[in-house]
């Protein structure tokens, strides 16, 4: 994928909010937002996921490799702009402890509809790859209770800054794939092989986001052993999970994918 950015684009990605700020745009996607909220919250939010729907269904409509990076690269700048937006609103006015409950629905609700629809869409190592995603994702808004209860120190400030920046960019690319293959779902449309490939790369992103979002922890709580830094994941299930989840997407290379070509 042609991920190169221009200057603009770098300062409106790579934001120095940490990624509580960034996954408050999750709550946009909760099937209960419109209930939990006051009409005139669940209105905005409804027409900024309306507006992002629009910008995923172009993107999964693509044929090729090259179509699709030329449309990634037109379409993604909105995308993280509807993004932010949405997070700002939500934080400013929903509640905290709603918030969280909302992002934390909206999470499951992904992996529900990948669990239950993601095989006969894509798959089973699509699938797995988009569950091992989702997975990671909840990962990090775990990862953010911890980071959001103890301040940054003063002197590790732009330091925090810059390791929030590259989490965001990783976290708004994984995002953007996640949401393309949730959106297929949703319209029942399958995606081009070529388009699916672009997609599962972008997948990976999120890895590198919980890479970063851990180093923002460890800014805050240091490890016991001076100079260790959290792996990528920190115990024999995480390990097992990761491994699995990049052999499934292996072998479905080596197979060139499985995915239908659409009509």
């Amino acid at each position: 994928m042609n991920t190169a950015l221009t200057l603009e684009q770098e300062e409106l990605f790579c934001r120095p909010e940490g990624p509580e700020g960034l996954l408050s745009s999750l709550v946009s996607r909760a099937k209960n937002a419109k209930r939990s909220l006051a009409p005139s919250a669940s209105d905005v939010l409804a027409g900024c996921a309306d507006a992002t729907n629009v910008i995923l269904r172009t993107a999964i409509e693509t044929r090729t490799k090259s179509e699709y990076d030329r449309v990634f690269n037109n379409l993604f700048p909105k995308y993280a702009a509807l993004t932010w937006a949405i997070s700002h609103f939500a934080t400013a006015v929903i509640q905290r402890p709603l918030l969280e409950q909302l992002v934390r629905e909206s999470i499951c609700e992904l992996e529900a509809d990948f669990r239950d629809k993601g095989l006969a869409a894509f798959g089973a190592a699509v699938r797995d790859q988009a569950m091992f995603t989702v997975w990671t994702l909840r990962k990090i808004n775990e990862l953010t209770d911890q980071i959001v209860a103890v301040p940054v120190p003063s002197e590790k400030k732009a330091e925090d800054a810059e390791f929030s920046g590259k989490f965001n960019i990783n976290a708004l690319r994984a995002q953007f794939s996640l949401d393309c293959l949730n959106a297929a779902l949703d319209c029942e449309r399958a995606i081009y092989p070529e388009v699916l490939e672009q997609l599962i790369d972008g997948l990976r992103a999120m890895v590198d986001a919980y890479t970063w979002a851990r180093r923002g922890l460890e800014i805050r709580i240091p490890s016991p052993e001076p100079g260790e830094t959290p792996g990528i994941f920190s115990d024999v299930e995480d390990e097992g999970m990761i491994n699995f989840a990049f052999s499934a997407v292996s072998d479905w290379k080596e197979n060139e994918g499985t995915a239908d070509v659409a009509e």
